[in-house]
């Protein structure tokens, strides 16, 4: 009796979660959806390329401004890449209060780096750009590489612990009332919603006002840093949330078990009324997910109060 034998297909490929749900994808979208996702990819793919090259490949240890809208994925990717790179000579700052409270901060990172070149990530930092306190940043960022405080800084000494009085001590002198931290060694990473002025939105502005003033200040402060000011038209947006949604884990921070078959549903949802959204960001796809959490059986019933009523 003839061996028989079983000829198995080496070419075929075994079907995998990733590749059935890419053509979940493929079928749910139209063409349209699909190329503003994959431009969505571009755009994120920027963001994470401008953020690697601001910590990893800041060969002259230039100054970096990532800017964007409100919730687009800036402060997820940055500390993504802060946990990645584990440096101890890396100092995050979330959200500084006041000018003092930053300058403090800053002061005690420099005095503990004792000469060492030093990384600071500013993320919700906007008040550096405020019109109070714009003399200040650019001194951060022109040839004079300092942080300055003019007031008599034991005056601070209240806000202080004994560390960081110790360290501000350390930049004044005898002459004068304030201090100055050199910053000649140290790199600053700006994450911000606030856009910084091209040199044609400058020469738009009417000579002499305030306006101009406030502008060609922040031009200057544009100028003499690098980094990435992402705009995106509204549908574009969409796109760009959607590949985030699709391709990170932000939807399951909330809920670890989400199908592609429910992203898909959250997606079109907002498709259909991105027009209406009260926000156009993933902090919106982070309180949609929630509410599927929440509310199982009638979260789109819930997601209408993200629609403005016309």
């Amino acid at each position: 009796m003839a061996t028989k034998f079983t000829v198995v297909n080496a070419t075929k490929k075994p079907t995998t979660k990733r590749t059935a749900a890419k053509s979940k994808i493929g079928q749910t979208f139209d063409q349209d959806q699909m190329h503003l996702i994959a431009k969505g990819k571009t755009k994120h793919d920027i963001l994470k390329s401008t953020i690697n090259e601001a910590l990893n490949n800041n060969t002259f240890n230039s100054n970096f401004v990532i800017s964007s809208d409100p919730g687009l994925a800036k402060s997820y990717e940055t500390k993504k890449a802060l946990a990645a790179k584990n440096d101890p000579n890396i100092l995050l700052l979330e959200g500084s209060a006041s000018m003092p409270a930053f300058t403090i901060d800053v002061a005690t990172a420099v005095y503990l780096a004792k000469g060492k070149h030093l990384t600071v990530v500013l993320d919700d930092c906007d008040m550096l750009f405020e019109d109070k306190n714009l003399n200040t940043a650019k001194k951060m960022f022109d040839d004079t590489r300092a942080l300055k405080y003019n007031k008599n800084f034991r005056s601070l000494k209240s806000l202080c612990t004994d560390l960081q009085f110790e360290a501000i001590e350390s930049f004044s002198s005898p002459d004068k009332a304030g201090f100055s931290v050199p910053l000649d060694n140290t790199t600053f990473v700006v994450l911000t919603n606030r856009r910084l002025p091209t040199i044609n939105q400058v020469d738009e502005q009417e000579g002499g006002t305030k306006k101009e003033s406030k502008f060609t200040d922040l031009h200057a402060i544009r100028r003499r840093t690098e980094g990435e000011s992402f705009t995106m038209e509204t549908l574009e947006l969409w796109g760009y949330v959607a590949n985030i949604v699709l391709n990170e884990k932000i939807c399951e921070k909330f809920k670890p078990a989400i199908s592609v078959e429910e992203k898909i549903q959250l997606l079109e949802w907002l498709h259909a009324r991105w027009d209406r959204v009260t926000e156009r960001n993933l902090s919106l796809v982070e309180k949609l997910t929630k509410d599927m959490v929440r509310y199982p059986t009638a979260y789109k019933d819930i997601w209408n109060k993200y629609l403005e009523v016309k």
